[in-house]
């Protein structure tokens, strides 16, 4: 799918001048950073990041950071803003619909509208259906709109409930998956739990309670843990200089990396890499 062309479509519903319908589209966007501020959109449109990232700010003005596999949601009548990091060479799919078929799929819980921001993961599958979808709601006749809007419906529920979140009342195994991933995604940035608890609908202490019950440890204790199992395979398998990959792990010296690394494995990293041996770090 890489290098299939800008598509864009929406199939109108019901009299003319309706704002009613599905749509579905890809776009590649790589020229401008402030892609829409402060935007009353009347329809219904779900957006998957397939390559690339940027920015989602909600009518509230919080932010959410969005990343290949995410998707984001715009809603009838509530002001958003989404940024592209030109430089990521940013690729979009989207689904849209009118504001009636919305609110029945908000209803019966097909879309959930409490979260704006949600991974869904990559899915070559789910990739396939959506450009089929595209090419058939432009290429099909009138017959065709009932099944294809069956199949929009479909593609709708398959990333709202394939995603990795869960509500606070559900078991929390993926909400924890993750939060796995976004802890080591880059260590070099400062992750925000509190942040990503409210951003996904948990509370902070709840969360904590939950992740431990599934990991066995805290998710900072997590964190750490990951981060010396990725220096210690730095140090075994390269050449590059100690504070080198202090750096490139997101310490702030080298001084601190061998100070963590010393307290949890129970040696320096330099005779460690020299076949010192040492404790596991998780």
């Amino acid at each position: 799918m890489d290098g299939c062309p800008n598509s864009t479509v929406f199939r109108q519903m019901g009299p003319a001048g309706s704002r009613e319908g599905i749509g579905c589209g890809f776009l590649h966007k790589t020229v401008r950073r402030a892609d829409h501020v402060n935007l009353y959109w009347p329809r219904y449109v779900m957006v998957i990041v397939l390559r690339g990232s940027g920015l989602y700010v909600d009518e509230d003005g919080r932010e959410y950071r969005v990343r290949e596999g995410d998707f984001f949601q715009r809603f009838p009548g509530r002001l958003h803003s989404n940024y592209v990091d030109v430089e990521s060479n940013y690729f979009e799919c989207y689904l849209e619909c009118g504001a009636a078929l919305y609110q029945s799929l908000r209803a019966m819980r097909l879309i959930r509208s409490e979260v704006p921001v949600q991974y869904a993961g990559p899915d070559p599958e789910l990739l396939e259906r959506l450009w089929a979808l595209s090419r058939n709601l432009k290429q099909g006749g009138e017959e065709q709109l009932a099944e294809l809007t069956g199949e929009f419906v479909s593609l709708l529920g398959k990333c709202q409930h394939g995603s990795l979140f869960d509500s606070p009342e559900q078991g929390g195994g993926n909400i924890v998956d993750l939060a796995c991933q976004r802890l080591t995604a880059d260590f070099t940035q400062e992750f925000d739990l509190k942040k990503f608890c409210r951003q996904n609908g948990w509370g902070y202490e709840h969360f904590r309670k939950v992740f431990r019950r599934h990991v066995g440890i805290s998710p900072w204790q997590y964190r750490v843990r990951r981060r010396l199992d990725t220096a210690c395979s730095m140090l075994r398998d390269s050449g590059r200089p100690i504070g080198d990959i202090a750096s490139r792990l997101g310490y702030s010296s080298v001084y601190e990396f061998s100070a963590q690394f010393k307290k949890y494995i129970g040696i320096s990293p330099l005779y460690f890499r020299e076949g010192g041996g040492g404790k596991p770090a998780g």
